[in-house]
């Protein structure tokens, strides 16, 4: 899909004539087309934005700015995929295959603002991948604390919950991987905007730029926080496992060591009496079956019982 954004005060289109920002969902080739026809721009293709090189991520050529994140987290359901810019003095051009609150975030600003420049929408859409990245890595740090809580604040921590929690920790781990990925190749775009600015570029919207860094400086740390909260949690999980594994060995070894004298001596006197009244039972044959498999069923029933198994 294609959607076109213009510098004037709440208007957005479809149509392929002139606008500041042109938004392509997709790859589209006519949607393409019709937008390097109106911008005079030939726009990097999908693989060419998936390149981890930094000449991928960051280039300038004839006052054309082509920038790139190869892996963009669009949301918790989605895929990472790459995402790219081209600016220049007249047009901004973004370039996804997924459906993203963020873009969408900047659309609704853009219309409620009417950016002057293609720059200043540039930044307002750097904002807002940035706000939403930050609730984003909130509600991460709120599933942390739900899980700091379930681990320690639970005085009955069986293997099967201990097993959930570790599965649940991975699927938080990897979101906040994503969400990593995203803001760390945001922040190279805007360290090399700010570094080595185009001349065309305002010193508003650079101050602006700056401020972006800041922000995106402080989510860095935020994630380096959850991520070494993440690790502690799954540390603390493996030790609980590893202690009520311990407590079955210990069990055992515990049965074990206890059964070894009545076997000897059973073993010795090989159970070979004169008087033994059991044998002369009529049902004493099946009646030691049932006897031996009781002693097999009542055990692994226990370990059951007591989530050992």
């Amino acid at each position: 899909m294609l959607t076109r954004h213009f510098s004037a005060a709440g208007q957005a289109s479809t149509a392929d004539v002139d606008g500041t920002w042109f938004d392509l969902v997709g790859s589209d080739p006519a949607e393409r087309a019709r937008v390097e026809a109106a911008t005079g721009l030939r726009l990097p293709d999908r693989e060419h934005l998936g390149g981890i090189e930094l000449s991928n991520r960051v280039g300038i050529a004839d006052d054309v700015l082509r920038l790139g994140i190869p892996y963009f987290s669009h949301d918790d359901d989605t895929p990472p995929s790459p995402v790219g810019f081209v600016l220049t003095p007249k047009h901004l051009v973004s370039l996804r295959y997924a459906a993203s609150p963020a873009f969408d975030l900047a659309a609704e600003r853009v219309r409620a603002a009417a950016p002057g420049t293609s720059t200043d929408a540039f930044v307002v859409l750097v904002q807002s991948i940035i706000a939403s990245t930050a609730d984003r890595m909130e509600a991460v740090a709120a599933e942390v604390g739900t899980l700091s809580t379930r681990i320690f604040g639970s005085e009955r921590r069986n293997t099967a919950l201990l097993r959930a929690t570790l599965a649940e920790i991975g699927r938080v781990e990897t979101r906040l991987a994503r969400l990593r990925l995203s803001a760390t190749g945001l922040l190279r775009i805007v360290l090399a905007l700010r570094e080595a600015p185009p001349a065309w570029i305002a010193k508003p919207a650079l101050g602006r730029l700056h401020a972006a860094q800041k922000d995106l400086d402080v989510l860095c740390e935020f994630d380096s926080q959850l991520t070494d909260k993440l690790q502690f949690l799954l540390d603390a999980v493996l030790g609980f496992i590893n202690i009520d594994q311990n407590d079955v060995i210990k069990i055992l070894t515990v049965a074990s060591v206890v059964s070894i004298p009545p076997v000897i001596l059973a073993g010795i006197w090989g159970m070979n009496f004169d008087h033994m009244p059991e044998l002369h039972m009529p049902h004493a044959y099946p009646l030691a079956l049932l006897a031996i498999a009781m002693s097999i069923v009542l055990p692994l029933l226990w370990f059951k019982r007591r989530n050992w198994m």
